[in-house]
């Protein structure tokens, strides 16, 4: 009876021993499952972050870009030197007389600004006005109606000239704007893949968590990871 009783003790230790195994086997499985999502969804975090500092300067870079086709390089850069002379100003309230050089400083500035801008104006006036006489004398029935016609095309191709270069900047604008989008959202999605299929053979269910996140002047549903049970 007693060989029985330690028998059946010896088997029980085994069994309950053998379980608290398997148990404690599983604990590590879970844990380690959680925190390769929590690694991973910092690093897409991370990544994000990168992918939208990117978005912005390219979106910083080709405002800049169509303002100097739009305006010129002379008015974007009197604009550059007002903005800064007036943040000076705005942060001088205590001395007067540098306060009154800074008003100085700026009132030459906005003279230049609109000196430059009235050149720009008058550039595109003048061939405004030139077509205008042109097309005038066309319809009057002047003798050399197709030189006109050449002269015209010329002039209005000075016009389109800005619409061309700021619609190029634009496609490309776009075009690079939509790799960093397809990129950081091709990567995440992987990313995010990947960690759920190994959470899964661990005992651990999770899932793709969207969020939406702005890249320059677009939004995106990227996808962090969320862990729903084990």
């Amino acid at each position: 009876m007693k060989r029985m009783l330690g028998s059946l003790l010896v088997v029980l230790a085994f069994v309950f021993g053998s379980g608290m195994n398997v148990y404690a086997d599983e604990q590590k499985d879970i844990e380690k499952a959680l925190e390769r999502i929590e690694e991973t969804n910092v690093e897409i975090e991370e990544k994000i972050e990168k992918a939208v500092e990117k978005a912005d300067e390219l979106k910083a870079e080709y405002t800049l870009d169509l303002r100097k086709v739009e305006e010129g390089k002379e008015v974007v850069k009197l604009k550059k030197e007002r903005k800064k002379v007036l943040k000076e100003l705005a942060e001088e309230d205590k001395d007067e007389e540098k306060k009154q050089k800074v008003m100085e400083k700026l009132a030459k500035i906005e003279k230049k600004l609109a000196e430059e801008q009235a050149k720009v104006e008058g550039k595109i006036a003048s061939i405004e006005d030139d077509i205008s006489e042109l097309e005038a004398l066309i319809d009057t029935g002047h003798k050399d109606e197709e030189k006109l016609k050449e002269k015209i095309e010329k002039l209005k191709e000075k016009l389109g000239k800005k619409s061309e270069k700021a619609q190029k900047l634009t496609e490309e604008y776009v075009e690079d704007l939509d790799k960093v989008v397809q990129d950081i959202y091709d990567e995440t999605l992987k990313m995010s893949q990947d960690t759920i299929e190994k959470a899964a053979e661990k005992g651990v269910k999770a899932e793709c968590s969207w969020k939406l996140v702005r890249f320059a002047d677009r939004w995106v549903w990227i996808d962090p990871i969320r862990v729903v049970g084990w």
